[in-house]
């Protein structure tokens, strides 16, 4: 091995390659908000499946309701394992925390949903307040790549199940005003639609485009067909004058 190459191994070995990595707007307090949030995700992540638990008891029995917050608790996980690895890719260190363990308990005596539904709403809310927060901080820092991160994959679609999370609270709470077959109801639907909101595509702004083309095009078929009738009905009357 010759001389240069030993000491270009020399230098490299005795350097930090994460530092090599990160940009200098990527700065400690950035990386520290970072694995903030990734706490959050997985106090997020542990309170969905101590509801989805909850709902799954016997004497509770809402098993629609287990489904959509078994969702929840995946998606908070997926979130959290990307976020990590975009740390680690950053030139930044996982560090994990303890994870306080939720005490929420779903209420069975009498079986209340509205409560729940309301603090998953509030756990949502946060996560999103959250990502509002390190948005606001990696613009501060102009860290282009993470501010694209956040606005494009987190931002915008918790933005959607914030909205949903809302529908749902209202549609709980709702329905409750008479305990007993609404609150079935509901739970049917989303077994129906396997733990999925059967409205989330009324509040998914790239859903309305296909929504309004599909519409058109059942209408336009609707007026062709008209128009075809009334064609056929007229040629058979002329030909009967004949």
């Amino acid at each position: 091995m010759s001389e240069q190459a030993r000491a270009v191994i020399s230098e490299i070995s005795g350097h930090d390659l994460d530092q090599w990595l990160r940009p200098s707007t990527f700065t400690n307090e950035l990386e520290e908000s970072i694995r903030g949030h990734i706490h959050e995700l997985l106090t997020g992540w542990m309170f969905f499946r101590k509801l989805a638990a909850d709902c799954s008891r016997a004497n509770i029995a809402l098993h629609g309701f287990a489904l959509l917050w078994e969702r929840n608790a995946k998606e908070c996980m997926i979130d959290m394992k990307w976020l990590e690895k975009y740390l680690i890719v950053r030139g930044g260190r996982c560090k994990p925390t303890s994870i306080e363990a939720p005490k929420y308990e779903f209420p069975d005596s009498p079986v209340e949903p509205v409560g729940p539904c309301r603090e998953a709403f509030t756990v949502e809310k946060k996560l999103f307040v959250d990502l509002e927060r390190l948005c606001t901080l990696a613009a501060k820092c102009q860290d282009t790549p993470l501010l694209n991160v956040i606005e494009q994959r987190f931002l915008r679609k918790h933005s959607k199940h914030l909205k949903n999370m809302g529908d749902l609270l209202q549609q709980v709470t709702r329905v409750s005003k008479q305990p007993g077959l609404g609150i079935y109801i509901l739970d049917a639907e989303l077994r129906k639609h396997h733990g999925y909101i059967p409205w989330k595509l009324c509040n998914d702004p790239d859903a309305v485009e296909e929504i309004i083309r599909c519409v058109t095009k059942k209408a336009s078929k609707k007026f062709a067909a008209e128009e075809y009738l009334e064609g056929a009905e007229l040629a058979s009357m002329e030909a009967g004058h004949c």
